[in-house]
């Protein structure tokens, strides 16, 4: 009896031993295997866009090797299907209105709504590429509904679904992103009914065929295309129409500008404001207290619009830029999402568009066609990288000038204006110069750019002065003699 007992307890202590050592070999080679995975370094690379105009085409080009075609320009709103021709060694995950979605290779995109592609590929599909290297891009358009009458019903089959897609967070419904609605639908013998024959008209309206007050209670055109959010148009929505771009806060106020938020731009802003709107605006910062709607913005700078419709801490924004007929130090120009560069101009030969912006080089004059949904308008301004040039008459090989007017020369022909600072003071300007002091003088032009110098203006007596002065001294020593030598001989007698 007793040697089955030792029998088993040694048979259990051996068989818990070899379980313990092969859980022991099991844990070392899975740590070890986590440790030796390479980890994978995602690379961004910008989508480089060509036009192909005799097939309709844009070639799109990502991490300078792989090609892709559609029949959109990234960056597009458009109100037509999306075709896409993407190579095998392409992977794509999309999102549409902020929310991923399935993506079949091959299928049209069609449905109402906004679209980000991320488009990836392996480093080891490409050549130079690392194997735990990922190239990605961003392709995105916008489809909305047609804007011709008759096309928007075509696809009234699956109107829930493609409005669906919207998020909740914007103020309009679905018939006010469309630029349909319900009021707007009249028989042809105009009395007030829909599509199925019934009573559009309100009941607490008191008269036949009026609407019920909204923001958005206007007609397509007037109401405009809903443009996309962007990070210079905060708590408000932004529309553009064929004449203008219409804002309506998230309190309700309404308001018009020549221009969507975020543009930077080259004319003049002009915003058209009620007398009862509570605003400030700010430029570079600073409240402008002397500013009255109506008036026209000019001056380059930074502006911030606040709108204060029943939130004084967080009130709407509207901010833009204005930088002139003249730009400097500018390598990119791009205008806000949901807005296109139609044609791209510098000099008289016109240049590629990436969709929503303009890679700059050489110096000189760009015009830009815009058009932002139903709005359109252009900007123009000469690309000036050069600092301006200036020169200063009357100094020396070690720039002191001695004892001598010292004269400015403007030489460039596009100065906007200059500063003078006398022994770290700032004075008058004047391009004549004539006290004593260490100068520092900065020279502006038109695009921003600068340019400075300093030098010495010093006094130093010439020859003739200081003979004058050696012959003055020697009369003053001269009378003091002869007054002593007199002195002594009237005290002798």
């Amino acid at each position: 009896m007793f040697k089955k007992i030792l029998a088993t307890a040694l048979a259990c202590a051996v068989f818990g031993t070899v379980s313990l050592t092969a859980f022991a070999e099991s844990g070392e080679n899975s740590a070890q295997s986590v440790e030796s995975a390479p980890k994978i370094e995602y690379i961004y690379s910008e989508i480089v866009e060509n036009k192909i105009p005799s097939h309709s085409l844009y070639e799109e080009i990502l991490a300078k090797q792989i090609v892709f075609y559609s029949n959109v320009s990234n960056g597009a709103v458009i109100d037509y299907p999306v075709e896409l021709d993407l190579p095998d060694t392409v992977t794509v995950t999309l999102e549409k209105d902020g929310k991923k979605s399935e993506y079949k290779r091959g299928e049209p995109l069609e449905k109402v709504g906004k679209y980000s592609l991320t488009m990836m590929v392996d480093g080891k599909n490409l050549l130079g590429g690392n194997e735990n290297e990922v190239y990605y891009g961003l392709f995105r358009f916008w489809i909305t509904e047609a804007s011709e009458e008759g096309e928007s019903g075509d696809n009234s089959d699956d109107e829930d679904s493609d409005y669906s897609d919207f998020s909740e967070d914007e103020s309009s419904d679905s018939s006010d992103v469309s630029g349909e609605s319900d009021y707007s639908d009249t028989s042809s013998d105009g009395s007030n009914t829909s599509s199925d024959g019934s009573d559009t008209s309100s009941d607490s309206s008191g008269g036949e065929g009026e609407k019920p007050s909204k923001p958005d209670d206007k007609e397509p055109e007037e109401q405009g295309i809903l443009l996309p959010k962007n990070d210079k148009a905060s708590l408000l929505s932004q529309y553009a129409t064929s004449e203008k771009i219409r804002v309506v806060t998230d309190g309700g106020t309404e308001f018009y500008c020549n221009i969507p938020a975020g543009t930077v731009t080259t004319n003049d802003v002009k915003f058209e404001l009620t007398d009862d709107i509570e605003y400030k605006l700010l430029k570079d910062g600073e409240e402008q207290t002397s500013y009255a709607f109506g008036n026209a913005l000019t001056e380059k700078g930074e502006y911030t619009l606040l709108i204060n419709d029943g939130d004084d801490e967080n009130p709407a924004k509207f901010e833009f830029a204005i930088i002139g007929q003249y730009a400097g130090a500018i390598t990119k120009y791009t205008v806000p999402d949901g807005c296109k560069i139609e044609k791209a101009m510098f000099g008289k030969s016109e240049i590629r568009a990436n969709g929503n912006s303009v890679d700059l080089g050489k110096e000189g004059e760009y015009t830009f066609d815009i058009s932002c949904g139903l709005y359109k308008w252009t900007e123009s301004f000469t690309l000036d990288n050069t600092p301006p040039e200036f020169k200063v008459n009357g100094l020396d090989d070690e720039g002191k000038a001695q004892g001598v007017t010292v004269f400015i020369e403007l030489i460039s022909d596009d100065i906007d204006t200059y500063t003078i600072i006398k022994d770290g003071e700032p004075i008058r300007k004047s391009l004549e110069l004539t006290d004593a002091g260490k100068y520092y003088v900065t020279v502006y032009d038109k695009a921003g750019n600068s340019f400075s110098q300093t030098f010495d203006i010093i006094y130093q007596m010439n020859a003739m002065a200081i003979v004058a002065v050696a012959l003055g001294g020697a009369l003053i020593i001269a009378g003091v003699v002869f007054f002593i030598i007199t002195r002594k001989k009237f005290n002798i007698r």
